[in-house]
């Protein structure tokens, strides 16, 4: 309700505020006027919120709600400058980064095939990508804050691992199927496989789905953002594993072995 309140007041910036202290208490972050360096701006922002927030403070001046007080107010405020934020988007990068490397080897030493790695790292691009692509396009045609902040890539590096663990899931039973039925054709394993384990991604995925559509329905503002990227993620993270995961390791390993791959 607050956020609507003063959304109209920041000229489209981007806003979220997150209730804390059992209710009592909100923390209100906001993009207006990053760059700015115009003498002012703090006084500005704190008219802005003082207009928007009248309905919740009732008579409370204009000087007694900029004075920072430990009950009533604005209590502390703080400005994250544009070299802070390009800071920790790098920091993201090479999470990112390492997360990926580290998916990569730990695939290709237990598979002992480079198909599956690439197969596996695919999938997991994909569904980051795909993530990122929606949160742009998309980004305040949502009833929610959709920042790609913090959560927003704490959100990712989880939908990685819940990628990562439902492609091994696939290409585990493919390992298994090449040793039981070494004279079949590796696209026909790789296919029985994903039908031997479609019933089980489907059960862990709509489980999965169940307790994010609850929490996303019922839970706060704070962790909307959050919850909606996992969702999204899941979604498109088990489609990955089926539909790029799967046939990207067999066009890889028909490749290495100078197959024809035309059959995927």
């Amino acid at each position: 309700m607050l956020q609507q309140q003063l959304a109209p007041l920041i000229n489209g910036a981007q806003l979220t505020v997150i209730t804390i202290d059992d209710n009592t208490k909100v923390r209100i972050s906001t993009n207006y006027k990053i760059d700015s360096d115009e003498e002012g701006i703090d006084n500005e922002i704190t008219e802005i919120l003082y207009n928007g927030l009248k309905s919740e403070i009732g008579d409370m001046s204009m000087d007694d709600f900029s004075t920072t007080n430990e009950n009533v107010g604005i209590q502390s405020s703080q400005k994250v400058g544009p070299t802070v934020a390009n800071d920790m988007r790098t920091d993201a990068y090479i999470a990112v980064g390492i997360a990926l490397l580290a998916m990569f080897l730990y695939i290709l030493i237990r598979f002992r095939n480079v198909a599956f790695s690439v197969g596996a790292l695919a999938a997991v691009a994909f569904t980051a990508f795909t993530i990122i692509g929606f949160y742009s396009l998309f980004q305040g045609l949502f009833p929610f804050a959709m920042e790609v902040d913090q959560s927003f890539i704490a959100a990712i590096l989880t939908v990685i691992g819940y990628q990562i663990n439902d492609t091994v899931v696939v290409f585990d039973r493919v390992r298994e199927n090449v040793g039981l039925y070494p004279k079949q054709s590796f696209f026909d394993t790789i296919n029985s496989s994903i039908n031997s384990t479609l019933g089980r991604t489907i059960m862990t995925s709509g489980s999965t789905l169940l307790v994010l559509l609850c929490i996303f329905i019922l839970g706060g503002d704070a962790i909307r953002s959050f919850v909606f990227a996992m969702i999204w993620g899941v979604i498109i993270g088990t489609l990955a594993t089926m539909f790029v995961a799967a046939p990207v390791a067999y066009i890889t390993d028909a490749r290495r072995h100078g197959k024809n791959a035309a059959k995927a």
